[in-house]
């Protein structure tokens, strides 16, 4: 009778009548920025073999985010994942940090966000050999670079976090601005500064000292912000920069049009070319200046909730069509339109032709067209994403798809897009903005 027997003897393993090596699992280098390039391998592996990575990590909130991946190694025995496409798993294609964005909850409830404040987390990566644990290696990610210095701003009646990066001479400023969502929007502030821009997290609402609601939000309070930058050594007030998505891109195109020489660069993602009304129980203006309208807003269709749509991730609600009704009446979206003739500073939008909350890449067609019409000679620069939805930003971070649980709506809306276009577009979209801003705002000039 043969007899299977399992032993570890130094680093080789025997099953039955075989001898294995033990393979190590590599990543290089172990602590990197969110947007930096990594490099992960597993060595020490039979020719042609196959084996199971995978990655897991805790939120805030106790719950595990996993992904996987089945590899085939080569006949040299070793896999990279910077070459190597998994056989079956939570990502598709080749890319080297495909499993630390793919990584999602099982309860499909919970898939709003990936809940982590913590400027580091930990991620565990763990090869397994047959079902059985062969090799780990935990690395640590980062949204921030060590050497930044994190500043609370309450001066001036504003409420803004400013992240410095070490210099000796006044630096570019990047102003960052939250959606509808409100607060404080510092995680794209972050990794800019991590990229070399001093960057100032700017709330408008939603925090406390401010409106809580995005309702009557007075313009006067950016131009306290400009007034504050140029005061400020440390600051560059001839190269500012102002970054928005959504709600945030819509404020970022308005402070363009109405204090041009305030700003040089403006990166708007998921973008409207119309002001909308504010979030309210009742349609009210969102932004003011000298306690009157900018203009009157979008008349978009209030949606009904009364039926249960928006209360699970099972009945999300989709909102796009009611935008697109408002484009319909053409007089009043013309009275509406942000005046982007207006600006002088150089601009990017960005898009994706998937979006569900609502139809950006409509509106960033007609911001182009709206320059042209009226001669701008500024240069505007699209990137659009055919299947990407409204979610895509910060690159190479796990999320939950194309459904987002609205904190101040606190409905669940469909976004439209999926794991691997929105992962793409933001992959592609956060290099390229950075070049724009390093390149418009002239910090190496």
């Amino acid at each position: 009778m043969k007899i299977l027997f399992c032993l570890t003897i130094g680093v080789c393993s025997i099953w039955g009548n075989c001898i294995f090596a033990m393979p190590t699992l590599h990543v290089t280098p172990s602590e990197t920025l969110l947007d930096e390039e990594i490099h992960i391998t597993v060595t020490g592996l039979r020719s042609f073999e196959k084996i199971q990575i995978n990655a897991q990590t805790k939120d805030d909130n106790g719950f595990e985010w996993r992904s996987h991946g089945l590899f085939k190694a080569d006949k040299n025995g070793n896999i990279d994942l910077s070459n190597c496409a998994p056989l079956d798993g939570t990502y598709e294609g080749i890319d080297p940090v495909g499993l630390l964005w793919s990584m999602s909850l099982e309860d499909v409830d919970n898939r709003a966000s990936f809940k982590v404040k913590r400027d580091h987390f930990k991620v565990q990566l763990k090869a397994y050999r047959k079902g059985h644990e062969v090799a780990q290696k935990e690395i640590t990610r980062c949204r921030i670079h060590k050497d930044i210095q994190k500043i609370p701003v309450r001066e001036n009646g504003l409420i803004a976090t400013l992240f410095l990066p070490v210099s000796e001479k006044p630096l570019p400023l990047i102003i960052t601005l939250s959606g509808s969502n409100g607060g404080l929007g510092e995680n794209r502030a972050k990794l800019l500064a991590s990229n070399g821009f001093a960057t100032l997290a700017l709330g408008y609402f939603g925090v406390e000292g401010l409106p809580p609601s995005l309702l009557n939000i007075p313009l006067e309070y950016f131009e306290s912000a400009f007034a504050w930058i140029k005061d400020n050594p440390s600051l560059d007030s001839d190269h500012v920069g102002v970054y928005g998505a959504s709600r945030g891109a819509e404020l970022a195109l308005l402070l363009g049009s109405m204090f041009p020489e305030k700003i040089h660069a403006i990166v708007a993602t998921s973008p409207s070319s119309v002001i909308h009304a504010g979030l309210g129980k009742t349609l009210s203006n969102a932004w003011t200046y000298h306690g009157k309208e900018i203009a009157p807003f979008a008349r978009v269709p209030m949606t009904d909730f009364s039926s249960g749509l928006g209360s699970s991730a099972q009945n999300p609600a989709h909102i796009r069509d009611a935008f697109l009704e408002a484009i319909k009446d053409k007089e009043s979206y013309k009275q509406a339109a942000i005046q982007v003739e207006n600006i002088t500073a150089s601009l990017m939008i960005i898009s994706g032709g998937d979006d569900q909350m609502w139809p950006s890449e409509i509106y960033a067609n007609e911001i182009q067209n709206r320059l042209q019409i009226n001669g701008s000679d500024i240069k505007c620069i699209h990137l659009h994403y055919p299947r990407a939805g409204h979610g895509f930003g910060i690159p190479n971070l796990p999320h939950g798809g194309p459904l987002y649980f609205h904190p101040k709506g606190q409905k669940w809306f469909s976004m439209g897009g999926s794991f691997y276009e929105d992962q793409n577009a933001s992959q592609d979209s956060w290099k390229k903005l950075v070049l724009f801003f390093q390149s418009e705002l002239s910090r190496f000039g």
